[in-house]
């Protein structure tokens, strides 16, 4: 995307010591650096490029490291301190140590002027005073530099999670640097504020901002959306409190519908709307934009970013997971059919209403769909611009909205807006009577001719042409020659010589359909009722008397030709059609699909099938797309043919990858006792046995039957008269209905599926199947269920108990400290 290319000097020369440097640690640079200028130009980059990367990780190691750096920019050479291209700085905790001076920021930004990375997450001396001193420049720099107001060029910084920051320092600090390309400000609750979201207005450069964490609401990101406008391409708002109300404002202001453009002598009027070029599609279809940026920036140095020439296009990429944000304003993003990445999570499935004192409207709980409702939007105007999604895995294991066309037109009930008069009355319907033919006229219908040049034939017929009477009206090519009799007649005798029939492969010749039993001659033909012809094929040559190799090249023509891939394609669209869950047909451009929520343990079978299905129509897609790659001539001349196919193969279908984000484990509830002293045991045996069975016996009380103060409910030979004065009729059985204990009995004897161990076991076994092919000869062959993809699963880990002190070192019970 962004890398340049090597100069020709660099691509000659080979250095060895160019690729020794990076894995040398901080002392031995430092040495390697003095002994000669060569080796001091080829070392001294990878110690200053990133000098806080050898500070260490310990709190005091990391202050007095940062202490002795600071000192060391006043008496080094300015080209040394050009190599300086970023500083991260670990999160220590320096409070401890009273912290370096305020001015530590404005020195290092002045005293490394080709800085373009700074990276202080969690750093607690990134606080007010530190970020107001840049107000004021030092006399050194004002001796060197004649501008009032000091400028710097930063172009990535990175300030989540800064807790002493402050909001007038922020807006203090944001000013002086006009270049950021991208700014992450998550977890920095002095980020919330007015003043902040304004000061976006002067980075006329930003492409990523991530906001996370912040506790946004829509009247802040009102202020958001109208600064940033549309240069932003990559947003990040997750964990906030945004609601429809923020994506009407995207709309509005962050996101263009289409993009205008004026040809070379055309007016304004004649402008045209210009859809996306592929060239911004390959930039930006990166699924972590931010992550690409610091990766560039922070391995050295770089000119202008493609990103900061691009066109300003509104945000491509967002993320919004943990908002209260529902299913409609996520199909409204999605009909904006500029969408590359989205990240929706898992959306809220309830919306409560609190109390209303004013109104006194009691308090609800609206119930709403879930995400089955987008597969509508993401099979329709998302399919052809996005390459990640991250979403409730409901989209394919959960059934969506019925496919209810609307009529084109509906007819009204009654006759109201109908005019009739009085005196009106309705004619006889005449209609002429249609005229049938006779069954018994005959029909004249013609052959299509022969292809061959006319020839006169002989009073006799030759012998040749009255044995073998097909091969003249044979489709299959031959060669008619003529040749004179020399008999005093001289009639011409018609001779013919077959030739065998050879498929001319290569990139002139067109496409010809391959035939899994060879060429098929016509051997008759067949008058339909209709008036034509039906030609019959059979095989002469069967393919059972063809020797075995024969066999196996003629399958693996017709596996490999177009025809087997349009067979696969319509047996997979017959089968889904009665499918109303997401397909990755639908999505043939995502390269990467998260599904969130998902149970790690489940007592519905439907769940595990579904996604084992979703990977066997993965597989299916990947192989139709590889047959059409194949078959393909829109391949560029010149290149590996195996290469291009693969990278045409991505364009037909591009998921190699499916990630499975688990639920949170549930949390083990508590037990509340009532009395001040929990007993260890609950029998006076304290033995395995009687504590086994007074646990199963807490919650049982079947013992007791209905009965009320001794009198049972209903005796044996006396009806209840209140029910015979009612009218009532009694049941002779009890309920159908299930009673909780029996629902929960039926809960626990249901199996659980692990969906790790069964989709495990089927991608094993798929992949066993696949290797035992291959090992038998099979150069490609098609297992069902083998996808080449990746299946990622990520389980989220409980969050550590206890608290965190100033300090940031975690403590339980108020005292005990881990």
């Amino acid at each position: 995307m962004d890398d340049l290319l090597p100069s020709y000097e660099s691509t000659v020369r080979k250095d060895p010591w160019v690729l020794v440097a990076p894995y040398l640690p901080s002392s031995d640079l430092c040495s390697a650096a003095l002994v000669c200028q060569h080796w001091h130009k080829v070392f001294m980059p990878h110690l200053w490029g990133n000098p806080a990367s050898h500070f260490g990780s310990q709190n005091d190691t990391v202050y007095v490291a940062l202490t002795r750096f600071k000192r060391t920019l006043f008496w080094a050479r300015l080209s040394v301190r050009e190599l300086t291209h970023t500083l991260h700085l670990p999160p220590a905790h320096a409070e401890i140590y009273g912290g370096p001076h305020s001015d530590w920021l404005r020195d290092i930004l002045e005293r490394l002027p080709c800085l373009q990375c700074l990276i202080v997450n969690r750093l607690p001396f990134f606080d007010h005073t530190s970020l107001h001193t840049l107000r004021h420049s030092s006399p050194w720099w004002k001796s060197t530099h004649q501008e009032a107001f000091p400028l710097y060029g930063l172009r990535f910084m990175d300030a989540s999670g800064c807790s002493n920051a402050t909001p007038t320092g922020l807006v203090e600090a944001l000013p002086h640097f006009p270049e950021l390309v991208s700014l992450d400000l998550s977890q920095t609750n002095a980020a919330k504020d007015y003043l902040v979201f304004e000061k976006f207005k002067l980075l006329r450069n930003l492409r990523v901002l991530k906001l996370r964490a912040l506790g946004l609401t829509d009247s802040d990101f009102t202020v958001v959306a109208t600064s940033i406008g549309t240069r932003v391409r990559s947003l990040d708002v997750s964990e906030n409190h945004l609601t429809d109300s923020s994506i009407r404002l995207l709309l509005h202001y962050c996101i263009k519908n289409s993009r205008t453009s004026t040809r070379v002598g055309q007016s304004v009027l004649g402008s045209f709307e210009e859809p996306l070029s592929p060239r911004d599609l390959d930039i930006f279809g990166t699924e972590h934009l931010d992550r690409h940026l610091r990766k560039k920036l922070t391995r050295g140095f770089l000119g202008r970013l493609t990103i900061e020439d691009a066109d300003s296009l509104g945000i491509t990429h967002l993320y919004l997971s943990k908002n209260s944000i529902t299913v409609e304003g996520i199909s409204g993003l999605l009909r904006s059919k500029r969408l590359q990445v989205l990240d929706v999570g898992a959306l809220p499935r309830t919306i409560h209403k609190p109390f209303d004192i004013t109104t006194d409207e009691p308090e609800e709980t609206f119930s709403l769909p879930g995400a089955e409702k987008l597969i509508p939007s993401l099979a329709g105007e998302a399919s052809q611009r996005l390459t990640y999604l991250r979403i409730n895995h409901a989209v394919i294991t959960e059934n969506g909205p019925p496919d209810v066309s609307p009529l084109p037109r509906a007819e009204m009930q009654g006759s109201a807006a109908v005019y009739k008069s009085t005196n009106a009355q309705e004619l006889e319907i005449t209609v002429p009577r249609l005229r049938e033919l006779d069954a018994l006229s005959s029909a004249v219908y013609e052959v299509p001719g022969d292809a061959t040049h006319p020839a006169e034939l002989p009073a006799t017929e030759p012998r040749a042409m009255s044995q073998q009477p097909w091969k003249a009206n044979s489709p299959q090519a031959k060669k008619v020659t003529r040749v004179e009799n020399p008999g005093p007649s001289r009639v011409p005798a018609v001779q013919i010589i077959p030739e065998p029939q050879m498929i001319k492969r290569g990139s002139v010749y067109a496409p010809e359909p391959v035939f899994p039993d060879g060429p098929l001659p016509r051997t008759g033909l067949n008058l339909e009722a209709s008036g034509g012809f039906i030609p019959m094929y059979n095989s002469l040559n069967n393919q059972s008397s063809l020797p075995l190799d024969e066999q196996s090249s003629s399958s693996r023509s017709y596996r490999n030709s177009i025809h087997h891939a349009e067979d696969l394609r319509s047996r997979l669209e017959l089968r889904q059609a009665n499918e109303r869950h997401l397909h990755p047909g639908m999505l043939p451009k995502v390269r990467t699909l998260v599904l969130t929520d998902v149970p790690p343990t489940t007592h519905r079978l439907d769940i595990v099938q579904r996604l084992i299905q979703f990977i066997k129509d993965c597989a299916e897609e990947t192989e139709i797309a590889r047959i059409r790659a194949k078959s393909t001539y829109e391949l560029p001349p010149g290149r590996s043919r195996v290469v291009a196919e693969k990278e045409y193969a991505r364009t037909l279908f591009a998921l190699r990858r499916i990630v499975l984000e688990f639920a949170p484990p549930k949390e083990t509830p508590k037990k509340i006792t009532t009395s001040w002293r929990q007993y260890p045991t609950k029998s006076s045996t304290e033995d395995t046995d009687s504590e086994a069975f007074w646990e199963a016996a807490t919650h049982d009380f079947s013992f007791f039957g209905d009965e009320e103060c001794g009198v049972p409910d209903a005796e044996p030979d006396r009806q209840m008269p209140i029910a015979a004065m009612n009218g009532l009729i009694l049941a002779s059985e009890m309920d159908s209905r299930p009673t909780p204990q029996a629902r929960e009995e039926e809960i626990r004897q249901t199996p659980i599926y692990d969906v790790v161990s069964e989709i495990w076991g089927f991608r094993k076994t798929a992949k066993a199947a696949y290797q035992f092919a291959v090992e038998n000869g099979d150069v490609e062959p098609m297992i069902e269920g083998h996808w080449p993809g990746d299946i990622s699963v990520i389980r989220p880990l409980r969050d550590p108990e206890g608290e965190i002190d100033y300090y940031g070192n975690r403590y339980e019970a108020g005292y005990l400290y881990r």
